[in-house]
C-alpha cells in the first residue's frame, strides 16, 4: 500500500511538472509580436542564472549579500532597466518560485522542535509580540493619518509583519552566522509569517463584515466558515503532508528521498493551490510535524539542500525581474511613510521588549534591523486580498510592491549587518573570498603552474596572513565558575560546541569542560547539588589571543581532539571574548587551497 502511495505521490507530482513544462513550450511556440515576446522561456532562464552568476561573483568582490545580487541581476533584466525578458513568462515560472518559497518554509518550520519551542518560548514570544503589535500598531495609525482608509490601513499594518523567509535565512545561512541574534532571527521570521497568515484571514473577515451593506446571519456565517475551511484545511494538509513525509522517509532509502521531498512537496503545493489554502502556512506545517516525528530531520534537510540553491537563485532573479522601480513614484509619501514606520516599528519593538526583559545588547540592538526584509508573504497575501475586493486592496497592493523593491535591496544588507556586528559571523566570511579581479585571477594561475614547476615559491599560505580575530565567534558565553551542576546542563542544552570555557566573576578563563567528562557525571545522582562548574573543570591550557596568526590555531587543534578553543584577550587579566572553531578554521583552509593560495598547507 505504501508502495501505490509513493508511486501516486511521484505521478501525481510527475503531472505539475510535466503540465508546468508544457505551459512553458506552448508559451515558446506562441507567435508574438516581437523579437523579446517570441523568446524561448529556456531563453529567459538561461538568462536569468547567467546574470545571477556574474552577480553572485560581483558580490563577493563588493561584499554583498547574494541575495541583493541575484535581486539586481533580476531588476536589470526586468521592465525597470533593460526589460529583455517577456512579462507572460512569469506566470510560467511561478511554479518554481513557489516551490522554492515553499521549501524555506518547510525549512523554518523544522528549526520549531517542540522541545526548543519550550526553551525558547520565555525570549522570543514576548520579543515576536512586541515586535508584532508595535509594527501593526504604528503602520496602522501613520497610514491612516496620511489619508488612507481604516480598512485600508489596517490591512497594511497586517502585511507590515511579515518579514521575508526567503531573504532572511538565505542571508543567514550564507553567513554561517550562529548567536542569540541568528537564532531569535529564524524564530521570529517564523512566527511573523504564520501570525501574518493567520491575522490576514481575521483582518479580512472583520472588513468584509464591516463593509457589507446588509449584514445576515448568512452571509456571516459564510465567511466565518470560508475562514475555518482556509486555516483547519491548511493545518490538516500540513499535518497529513508531514507525516507521510516522515513514514515515508523510515522505511525508504536515503538515495530515493530527494523524489519523494521534491515529489510530496510539488503535490502539497498543486493540493494547496486547487484547494485555494494558503500554502505558506501549509509548509511551516509540515516542517513542524517533519522536525517532531522524524529521527532523520538534518538528512531531510540536506537532501533538500542539494536542489535547494538552484531554486533559490531562481527564486530571487524571478523575483527581481519582476520589481518595478516606477511604482516607487506612484507609491508617493503614502509607500515613504509605510517603510519608515514598519522599519521604525520593528526596531523599536524589539529594542522595547529585549530592554525589559533583560536581553542582551547585541540582540536588544540589531535583532530589530534583522527583521526588515520582506517581499513574497507579503506580495502573496496582498494579491489575494486584491483579488477578493480590488476597491479597497487595490491601492494596497501597489505600497506592497512599490516598496518591495526598497525592503528587498536593503533589508538583507541589514540583517547581514545585524550578525555581523553582533559578533556572531566571522569576520573571514566578509573579508575572505576565493577569487579576486580577473587580472589576479589570471596571474594566480601562471603563478600556481610556475610554483608546480619549482621556478618560483608559493605564496605565503592564508594562515601566515590572516589573525586570530578574523576567524573568531565573538558571540560566546563561559559557564559561570561556580554554576551548579544543572545550570551547567542548561547552558550545554543551549550550546553547538563540545568544549566549554569556565570563567569567574571577571570573565578570565579558570577552566574548560569537556563533554565527554560531564557526560560521565551524569550517573552520579548526586551531582546536581555538590558539583560546581570549577569541580568538572581541567586547567585551561588551550587558549589563543586575537593578534596570533592563524597559523598558532592549526598548530594548536593539532595538540587537541577540541571542536573549539577559547580566545582570551592579549592584555592580563585575560578576559574571554570569543571562540574558534575546528569546522571554521577548517572551511578556511580548505578554500584557501582551492585558490590556490595556501600552496602546501594542510588543515587541522
Amino acid at each position: 500500500m505504501l508502495t501505490m502511495m509513493a508511486l501516486d505521490t511521484m505521478t501525481t507530482a510527475g503531472f505539475f511538472l510535466a503540465r508546468s513544462l508544457g505551459d512553458m513550450l506552448y508559451v515558446a511556440s506562441t507567435p508574438a509580436s516581437s523579437q523579446t515576446e517570441s523568446m524561448h522561456i529556456a531563453t529567459t532562464v538561461g538568462l536569468l542564472l547567467a546574470a545571477s552568476l556574474l552577480a553572485g561573483l560581483a558580490s563577493e568582490m563588493l561584499r554583498l549579500p547574494k541575495v541583493t545580487a541575484y535581486l539586481i541581476a533580476g531588476l536589470l533584466l526586468g521592465p525597470s532597466v533593460f526589460d529583455v525578458l517577456p512579462h507572460h513568462h512569469h506566470q510560467f515560472l511561478e511554479p518554481l518560485t513557489k516551490l522554492a518559497m515553499a521549501l524555506v518554509l518547510f525549512y523554518l518550520g523544522t528549526l520549531f522542535p517542540f522541545d526548543q519551542i519550550r526553551r525558547v518560548r520565555k525570549k522570543a514570544i514576548p520579543l515576536s509580540l512586541g515586535e508584532m503589535f508595535f509594527t501593526a500598531l504604528f503602520v496602522t495609525t501613520g497610514i491612516f493619518l496620511l489619508g488612507m482608509s481604516p480598512a485600508q490601513s489596517v490591512l497594511l499594518g497586517t502585511l507590515a509583519i511579515a518579514t521575508a523567509p526567503a531573504t532572511t535565512m538565505f542571508v543567514l545561512r550564507e553567513t554561517n552566522a550562529e548567536g542569540p541574534v541568528t537564532s531569535l532571527t529564524g524564530t521570529l521570521v517564523t512566527l511573523n509569517n504564520l501570525v501574518a497568515v493567520i491575522a490576514f484571514e481575521l483582518v479580512w473577515l472583520g472588513i468584509e463584515l464591516s463593509t457589507a451593506s446588509d449584514v445576515q446571519s448568512q452571509s456571516v456565517g459564510a465567511t466565518l466558515m470560508r475562514l475555518v475551511q482556509s486555516l483547519g484545511g491548511a493545518f490538516s494538509l500540513g499535518l497529513v503532508g508531514g507525516l507521510v513525509m516522515s513514514y515515508a522517509c523510515e522505511i525508504m532509502h536515503t538515495r530515493r528521498w530527494l523524489v519523494l521531498l521534491v515529489g510530496m512537496s510539488a503535490l502539497l503545493l498543486g493540493l494547496s493551490e486547487t484547494w485555494s489554502l494558503p500554502y505558506m502556512l501549509v509548509f511551516l506545517v509540515v516542517g513542524v510535524v517533519v522536525v517532531n516525528s522524524s529521527s532523520g530531520t538534518q538528512k531531510i534537510t540536506g537532501q533538500l539542500d542539494s536542489i535547494g540553491g538552484l531554486l533559490t537563485v531562481v527564486f530571487f532573479s524571478v523575483h527581481g525581474s519582476e520589481l518595478d522601480l516606477a511604482l516607487l513614484a506612484d507609491v508617493g509619501i503614502i509607500g515613504a511613510g509605510y517603510v519608515v514606520l514598519r522599519s521604525f516599528g520593528k526596531v523599536f519593538g524589539t529594542w522595547l521588549v529585549a530592554s525589559q526583559t533583560g536581553a542582551s545588547p547585541q540582540v536588544k540592538t540589531w535583532l530589530g534591523p534583522a527583521l526588515l526584509a520582506q517581499a513574497g508573504v507579503a506580495i502573496s497575501l496582498s494579491a489575494t486580498a486584491t483579488s477578493r475586493n480590488p476597491d479597497i486592496a487595490g491601492q494596497v497592493q501597489t505600497i506592497v510592491l512599490g516598496t518591495v523593491v526598497v525592503f528587498e535591496i536593503f533589508g538583507p544588507l541589514l540583517t547581514r549587518a545585524a550578525v555581523l556586528r553582533s559578533g556572531e559571523m566571522p569576520i573571514a566570511n566578509s573579508i575572505h573570498h576565493t577569487f579576486g579581479t580577473p587580472l589576479s585571477a589570471l596571474r594566480n594561475v601562471f603563478t600556481r603552474l610556475a610554483g608546480s614547476a619549482g621556478l618560483l615559491n608559493k605564496k605565503t599560505a592564508l594562515s601566515e596572513r590572516m589573525r586570530v580575530e578574523q576567524v573568531m565567534r565573538r558571540s560566546v558565553d563561559g559557564i559561570a565558575e561556580n554554576a551548579d551542576f544543572n545550570e551547567v546542563v542548561h547552558f550545554v542544552e543551549h550550546s553547538h560546541d563540545n568544549t566549554f570555557p569556565v570563567v569567574d566573576d571577571d570573565r578570565c578563563v579558570v577552566g574548560l569542560i569537556r563533554f565527554d567528562l560531564l557526560n560521565q557525571a551524569f550517573f552520579d545522582p548526586t551531582s546536581d547539588h555538590l558539583v560546581r562548574a570549577g569541580d568538572l573543570a581541567t586547567p585551561p591550557d588551550l587558549l589563543l589571543h586575537p593578534s596570533q596568526p592563524v597559523r598558532a590555531a592549526v598548530d594548536l587543534f593539532r595538540q587537541t581532539s577540541d571542536d573549539c578553543v577559547a580566545v582570551v584577550t592579549d592584555e592580563p587579566p585575560h578576559r574571554l571574548i570569543a571562540t574558534v572553531r575546528r569546522s571554521d578554521l577548517t572551511s578556511l583552509l580548505i578554500r584557501d587551497r582551492k585558490a590556490g593560495l595556501g600552496g602546501g598547507e594542510s588543515s587541522s
